[in-house]
């Protein structure tokens, strides 16, 4: 499709990055841009724009004007720092064109329509500026309030509301209608689907994930002089606390996924031993005794071998998100449709997080997946073909057509 490919490269401009990627932070000035686009194209498109309180935004086609019901697609236009084009983007821009054209479908076969229809983008899926991820989409579900979403801070402790108010998108224009199914498009992330060579997967729910930010604490003092016996080294406890992560994660041999992929160190000077240390830590795994038995491990080692060196510990956060499953419904109508358009479906559960899992809280959700070549996300290399890209949008467009006319 050369308008989606078109819409890509368009959004893709928006906080471009020279190695061809692109940074586009939740609330920034350039998330600001991405959105005054989107609103753009809402509007282009005889949309019926609403912004809510957390800065969800939304473009409503009105396509059956008696029924109070909406079937929701979308995704998420924000990144990480190292983001490429497709990660969110892709979804949401293949929901506008969807939603177009089953509005059309809609006009061309009166009477079909029982419900309407609404492309979303969701605020701060990513969680790079501002933590927890899923931020709008959990807001909307309910599981999140909007003024415990406002206070979440950067690193340079500015407020997401506050933020959200400064670009101008914290709403005061709410979706009026209500939802009766969520359908996600995204890119993989990961290589299952090129490794067996698939089309499409049809998700059918998520790995437990746990993220927990630990404080270490020392105390600061010259480098030089002070003798080492006496340091109390807090990235010396938190060098530790990675490594042991690795460890505790092999000795499980259980196939689990976890990293520690944020550090900060105060005071940060190459002279000074640092007094203080956060790593932000994650161990995911579809079974949640795996990771349960792996973190509770790792915590009371970290706790150990940090008192043998004068450090102490506290935890910042310690988020776990469950085990999940989605729609079961819904992954049914999109393995049919898949066969019913000729293309090979895979179904398994997704590693990673997606505002369809926040979603499924409140409404029931489906995630589909297309390819990415070589499993590549979070990277300005990230690539998936045209081709895969089509696919992806002919099983959403048919799968929002069903459900927008089912008669249930």
């Amino acid at each position: 499709m050369t308008e989606l490919r078109n819409l890509i490269t368009g959004f893709a401009a928006i906080g471009a990055t020279d190695d061809g990627g692109v940074c586009r932070l939740a609330a920034t000035a350039s998330d600001k841009q991405a959105r005054d686009l989107f609103l753009r194209e809402i509007g282009n498109r005889g949309l019926v724009p609403r912004i809510d309180g957390i800065g969800n935004m939304f473009g409503v086609a009105i396509i059956e004007p008696g029924s109070n019901d909406v079937v929701i697609t979308g995704s998420h236009l924000d990144s990480q720092p190292t983001g490429g084009r497709y990660d969110g983007a892709y979804g949401v821009l293949a929901g506008l064109l969807a939603v177009e054209e089953v509005r059309e479908r809609c006009l061309a076969n009166p009477g079909a329509a029982r419900r309407n229809l609404a492309v979303a983008n969701w605020t701060n899926e990513e969680g790079a500026r501002f933590q927890p991820s899923l931020t709008g989409s959990s807001v909307f579900a309910g599981s999140l309030s909007l003024q415990d979403a406002y206070a979440c801070t950067d690193g340079d402790g500015v407020t997401l509301g506050a933020a959200l108010a400064a670009i101008g998108y914290r709403g005061v224009t709410p979706l009026e209608y209500r939802p009766v199914r969520y359908v996600e498009l995204h890119v993989e992330q990961g290589d299952r689907l090129e490794q067996v060579s698939g089309d499409v997967a049809a998700v059918s729910g998520a790995w437990m994930t746990r993220k927990i930010s630990v404080v270490f604490e020392g105390d600061y003092s010259h480098t030089g002089p002070m003798p080492m016996a006496l340091r109390r080294d807090a990235l010396r406890a938190a060098a530790r606390a990675i490594e042991a992560l690795y460890v505790e994660v092999a000795r499980e041999n259980a196939g689990a996924h976890a990293s520690a992929a944020r550090i900060s160190v105060y005071p940060n000077s190459p002279n000074v031993v640092a007094g203080q240390a956060r790593v932000w830590f994650e161990i995911r795994h579809e079974d949640e005794a795996v990771v349960v038995a792996i973190s509770d491990r790792f915590l009371e080692r970290i706790e150990r071998e940090a008192r043998e060196i004068g450090v102490g510990i506290s935890i910042a956060a310690d988020e776990k998100r469950s085990a999940s499953s989605l729609d079961r419904d819904g992954v049914e109508m999109v393995r049919s449709v898949a066969r019913d358009l000729g293309l090979k479906i895979e179904t398994f559960k997704t590693i990673t997080g997606h505002d369809a899992l926040a979603i499924q809280k409140c409404v029931p959700a489906s995630l589909i997946f297309v390819p990415s070549e070589g499993g590549l996300s979070h990277n300005p290399r990230e690539f998936t073909t045209q081709d895969a890209l089509d696919k992806g949008y002919a099983v959403l467009a048919e799968t929002l057509w069903r459900m927008v006319t089912a008669r249930e």
